[in-house]
C-alpha cells in the first residue's frame, strides 16, 4: 500500500511538469505568433523572422504552425538584401566596417548579399587610415541584390582643406602688409602736408623777422654770414612748402582713388624722399605713386 501511494505520488507530480512544461511553451508560442505579426507591420522584416521561426516549432498548435509557416514566406520574399562594395582607385577593400543607423551590421565584406529591412537607412562604411563615409539609401521591399557602391579617395584626396606652404603663407602675409600700408598711406601723407605747412610758417615769419632787423641795423653792410642765415630760412621755409604742397596732392588723390581701385592696385606703393643739396641750402623732393 505504501508502495502504491508513493507511485501515484510521483505520477502525480510527472503529470504536473508535463503540464507546466506544455504550458510554458504554448506562452512561447503565442508570444512569438503576436510579435511575428507586430514586426511585420511596422516593417522588421529581420525581427519578424526570428519569432516565425519560433512558432513553427512542432511544439506548437498545428494553426499557429500554419499561419508562421505562410507567413515567413511572405516575410522571405518581401525581405530585400544588399551586397556593398568599397573601392580604392578601382581595387576592391575588404577590411571595411559596416553599420547600418548606428548598429554594427559588418565586421568585413566578403561579396555575400546581406538581409536588411525596406527603408531609408544610413550605412557608414569605416576604413582604416581614412576618415569614415556616410551613405543614405532607401531599400525597397522584395529588392534582391542591390549593389550599394562606395568609393574612398587616398588621404590627400579626402582632405578639403589642404594646408597652406610656407611659401603661400608668406606671400600672404607679405599681402596683408602691403594692404595695411596703404590703408594708412593716405592719414600719413596728410600728416606729412600738415608738417610742411607748418614748417613753411615757422621758417618764413622766422627768415622775415631775421631780414627786417638786418635792414634796420647793419643794411647795406651786413656781413655775409648774416645774410646766409636769411636765405637759410627762406629755404627750409621753400622746402617744407614744396614738401607740404606735394603730400598734400598724394593724400589727396590717395583718398579719391583708394575705394574705386582693385586689390592689384593697392599692393603698388607710394614712396617719398628727400635729398638734400651739397650746399646745406634746400633740396629734392623725390615722390613716386602709380597712376
Amino acid at each position: 500500500m505504501k508502495i502504491f501511494s508513493t507511485f501515484a505520488v510521483v505520477l502525480a507530480g510527472g503529470a504536473s511538469l508535463c503540464s507546466v512544461s506544455a504550458a510554458a511553451e504554448s506562452t512561447t508560442c503565442a508570444d512569438s505568433y503576436e510579435k511575428a505579426q507586430e514586426e511585420r507591420v511596422a516593417g522588421h522584416l529581420n525581427a519578424a523572422l526570428v519569432h516565425l521561426k519560433n512558432c513553427i516549432d512542432p511544439s506548437c498548435p498545428k494553426f499557429v504552425r500554419d499561419d508562421c509557416v505562410r507567413w515567413m514566406d511572405q516575410t522571405e520574399s518581401a525581405l530585400p538584401t544588399v551586397v556593398f562594395a568599397v573601392r580604392r582607385e578601382g581595387k576592391d577593400l575588404t577590411d571595411v566596417q559596416v553599420s547600418c543607423d548606428g548598429k554594427p551590421l559588418l565586421s568585413s565584406l566578403d561579396g555575400k548579399a546581406v538581409p536588411v529591412d525596406p527603408g531609408l537607412h544610413d550605412f557608414r562604411f569605416n576604413v582604416p587610415g581614412r576618415d569614415p563615409v556616410q551613405q543614405q539609401t532607401i531599400i525597397r521591399e522584395g529588392e534582391r541584390n542591390r549593389i550599394i557602391e562606395v568609393k574612398v579617395g587616398t588621404p590627400q584626396e579626402g582632405d578639403a582643406s589642404p594646408k597652406p606652404t610656407a611659401d603661400a603663407a608668406d606671400l600672404l602675409a607679405k599681402s596683408g602688409e602691403r594692404g595695411m600700408v596703404m590703408r594708412y598711406l593716405p592719414y600719413g601723407m596728410a600728416g606729412l602736408a600738415v608738417l610742411g605747412a607748418a614748417g613753411f610758417a615757422l621758417f618764413a615769419i622766422e627768415g622775415s623777422n631775421q631780414r627786417g632787423e638786418l635792414e634796420r641795423s647793419c643794411s647795406p653792410y651786413c656781413r655775409a654770414s648774416q645774410v646766409d642765415d636769411v636765405k637759410t630760412k627762406y629755404a627750409l621755409a621753400d622746402t617744407c612748402l614744396a614738401v607740404g604742397l606735394v603730400s598734400a596732392g598724394v593724400a589727396t588723390y590717395l583718398f579719391l582713388t583708394r575705394h574705386g581701385e582693385k586689390t592689384e592696385r593697392h599692393d603698388q606703393t607710394t614712396s617719398v624722399g628727400f635729398a638734400p643739396r651739397s650746399s646745406g641750402v634746400g633740396g629734392v623732393l623725390q615722390v613716386s605713386t602709380p597712376f
